[in-house]
């Protein structure tokens, strides 16, 4: 039997991110997890620059 802390934040849903970090009656610690959950999930992608790429300009 597993508890809340024992959850694994990367296999949640948003949406059950969502109610555990705005959960009032969840652990803080429960909380705290959610919240860097959602806070890992929402951060810039790296994207991959083409460097040798020349800008061109229009005419």
């Amino acid at each position: 039997m597993t508890t809340q802390s024992e959850l694994s934040w990367h296999l949640a849903t948003r949406v059950q991110l969502y109610v555990i970090a705005c959960d009032e009656k969840a652990s803080l610690a429960d909380r705290i997890s959610a919240a860097a959950e959602l806070k890992r999930r929402n951060r810039q992608k790296y994207c991959r620059l083409n460097y040798r790429e020349k800008v061109v300009y229009p005419r």
